[in-house]
């Protein structure tokens, strides 16, 4: 290593923000350091999408052969670029600090339908050129067209703005650094949980020689030990796909107290239906144990849920992609109920179910109403107000509803709130709220359907009544059936009856369908 640290880069601006990134980080330990832009095959080759290249070293090749020849002493990558084996004498001696890894979705804003899935118009065309995004989005959201874009992060947002799509896909991380202005187009942050992102997003890796001790042992000064512990499950599981980029895997790994939540999904082409699991492991090792267990394992021949799904739903297509028997059926009919309630006495008002959207307006007039604040848990609940063509000024996401409650109440201030609910309604958004402030009106009620059901193998329950009327009919479920809830309150109702059962962390059907690989306890 000469007296300076030589830092290469590509020449993209995103590039260059993470080479100064580092750079800013070394002057803070009292280092010198100079940066040389290198140009690597993928800065050179635009006209092909990443899914037919991508993945050997395309970003990277280039940097890497500096490297070896000392002409540079480190590289900063987006670690998401890198094959998961280094080239012999080099090493990855240290990583970043974790951007939020999600995917941004940038809809141009004549495109938005916030009563759809992911908020754009039907048949729309959609750019990304990344094979796991296509898998995914095509999952979700069958009826759009797919065009490859290539360029760095500003060339492809103009490619939108001038109309070439009608949205793009993007990770958060390099929008976010860049500090883009994005006013004139409708974003959507996606959930990780939901639309699962690239192996290592967000994080940078700093690749320099093995036999460069000098410099290895200043990226020690500043290496992250925490990120790096998550990501190595993250590109653990990629490395056994080939550790390609060209194949469509997605894996995102949450720590906690107790080791780490992992989502992933996976398959051999991003035409196919992806695949898609989510479980809990203690560390690196563990989770690839259990997810190879998982992945080479079978799904349940007949699933049962309980709720009346089309199929053009997420969780029947998926069923039927990948060779799964489903039954969908509420095991609940719902009346709408009249109420009294001053439009005037009320600044918000808040809905905990698309149920309660629906039975409100069935016996409200729309019109007195429209000058509110909707507040509304989940995404689903926002696609049924949008129905009605108003749009929600409060999403809360998530199966934890003390944090929903606790979010609600930050964007509620002191303001009052009128809650229609379920007659019998557990009340939790309200929970985080003064009751002075709230107001909570029954707007429909619930009764059971006893409905005796062919035995299954796997059954996933959307509420608690469901779960109660299910037992009530006399219905059982038998050791070893894999048994999944949509939240909480619903696995409340679930170990009442003694039932085993794991918990989604969001109310999607993605997140269902990918617990049902997954034993209970």
């Amino acid at each position: 290593m000469s007296n300076k640290i030589r830092i290469g880069s590509r020449g993209s601006d995103l590039a260059l923000w993470q080479a100064h990134f580092f750079q800013d980080q070394l002057q803070l330990i009292d280092v010198e350091s100079e940066i040389i832009i290198i140009k690597t095959t993928g800065d050179k080759i635009q006209h092909m999408s990443f899914d037919k290249i991508e993945g050997k070293g395309f970003f990277t090749k280039e940097i890497e052969d500096s490297l070896l020849r000392d002409e540079i002493d480190i590289a900063i990558h987006s670690h998401k670029d890198l094959e998961t084996s280094n080239p012999p004498g080099l090493t990855v001696a240290g990583v970043s600090y974790r951007e939020d890894p999600s995917e941004l979705l940038l809809i141009r804003k004549e495109m938005v339908d916030k009563s759809q899935f992911l908020n754009f118009k039907q048949g729309a065309v959609i750019g990304t050129s990344s094979a796991r995004r296509k898998a995914q989005i095509t999952a979700m959201r069958p009826d759009i067209i797919i065009k490859d874009i290539r360029g760095n992060v500003p060339t492809r947002i103009n490619k939108l703005r001038s109309g070439d799509f009608d949205a793009i896909l993007l990770a958060h991380a390099g929008v976010h650094r860049l500090e883009l202005d994005l006013s004139d187009l409708q974003v959507e942050k996606l959930d990780p949980r939901l639309f699962i992102p690239a192996p290592a997003q967000g994080v940078l890796a700093f690749q320099c020689r093995k036999d460069d001790h000098k410099t290895i042992s200043v990226v020690k000064q500043l290496a992250h030990t925490d990120v790096a512990n998550a990501i190595a499950i993250e590109r653990g599981i990629l490395s056994g796909f080939g550790g390609g980029c060209h194949i469509p895997i997605g894996v995102y790994a949450s720590p906690h107290t107790d080791g780490f939540s992992v989502w992933a999904t996976y398959g051999k082409e991003w035409e196919k239906f992806p695949a898609r699991v989510r479980f809990e492991a203690k560390g690196r090792e563990d989770a690839l144990a259990t997810f190879d267990a998982l992945k080479n394992g079978a799904l349940p021949s007949h699933v049962f849920i309980s709720r009346d799904i089309g199929p053009e739903d997420y969780f029947s297509r998926a069923c039927a992609a990948l060779d799964v028997k489903l039954t969908a059926q509420s095991l609940i009919e719902t009346s709408n109920l009249s109420f009294e309630a001053n439009p005037d006495a009320y600044d918000w008002v808040v809905f905990s179910s698309s149920t309660g959207v629906r039975s409100f307006f069935a016996t409200q007039p729309k019109e007195k109403w429209l000058d509110k604040k909707f507040a509304v848990a989940g995404d689903s609940t926002a696609s049924a107000l949008a129905q009605e063509g108003i749009e929600a000024a409060f999403i809360g996401r998530g199966s934890a509803m003390d944090e929903v409650s606790a979010a609600l109440a930050q964007s509620i201030g002191k303001e009052s709130a009128l809650f229609p609910s379920a007659h019998r309604s557990l009340a939790s958004l309200q929970q985080s709220l003064d009751p002075a402030q709230c107001t909570t009106v029954t707007c429909y009620t619930t009764s059971p359907v006893h409905r005796v059901l062919e035995t299954c193998d796997a059954y996933v329950f959307t509420s608690p009544s469901n779960v109660e009327s299910f037992h009530a009919a006399g219905n059982r479920i038998a050791e070893g059936n894999k048994v999944v809830a949509i939240g909480p309150s619903t696995g409340s109702a679930l170990q009442k009856l003694g039932v085993a059962y794991v918990c989604a962390s969001i109310p999607s059907e993605p997140e269902l369908f990918a617990l049902l690989a997954v034993q209970n306890g």
